[in-house]
């Protein structure tokens, strides 16, 4: 009997191990890199860079990005169109966007943002479906908002303007003395 049982004990482990193993070694195989830190002046604009890649079967629809930001985005344009020029909206086991990291999005920051540090999140969506909407990969990333600086007057530009009044005090004095 104690035989038996110890039988079924190591046929029940056996069961339990080849159940979860699979669980336990299956890995999205849609890998996601960004550059993870920018700074940036109010006003301006900044482009983040990365990679995605397919590592393993089946292939992904890729149909959407979602972006998430601390600082809400009344003041911030997120603009994903170079992801879509780099990524094909179905990516098939082996694809990768290369070695070298290419241009994801750009953010554009309003002058009136104060300077602070923000964080986001950049997500990819789809599934297996081309209006699937899973989330297929996430990166986090920070933007430092500097402070803008004033635009500084090219010389061209004072050399016109001090020409301009000068003709204009010449051409007001030559009236007065007419008068």
């Amino acid at each position: 009997m104690n035989r038996n049982y110890n039988k079924l004990k190591l046929a029940l482990v056996t069961l339990a191990v080849l159940f979860l193993l699979p669980v336990s070694s299956k890995a999205d195989p849609l890998v996601l890199t960004l550059d993870s830190t920018h700074a940036v002046a109010a006003g301006g604009s900044v482009t983040f860079q990365g990679t995605f890649a397919n590592t393993g079967a089946p292939g992904r629809f890729v149909n959407a990005v979602s972006f998430t930001f601390s600082g809400g985005f009344a003041n911030f344009t997120f603009d994903p169109s170079a992801f879509f020029a780099a990524v094909p909206s179905f990516t098939a086991a082996g694809f990768t966007t290369g070695a070298s990291a290419v241009n994801f999005f750009s953010v554009l920051v309003s002058a009136s943002v104060v300077p602070a540090t923000y964080t986001g999140s950049f997500s990819v969506l789809g599934g297996d479906t081309n209006s699937s909407n899973g989330v297929l990969a996430t990166k986090d990333f920070t933007l430092i908002v500097q402070a803008g600086t004033q635009p500084v007057p090219e010389p061209a530009t004072m050399f016109l303007l001090g020409t301009g009044i000068t003709g204009i005090v010449i051409k007001v004095r030559k009236r007065r003395k007419a008068v």
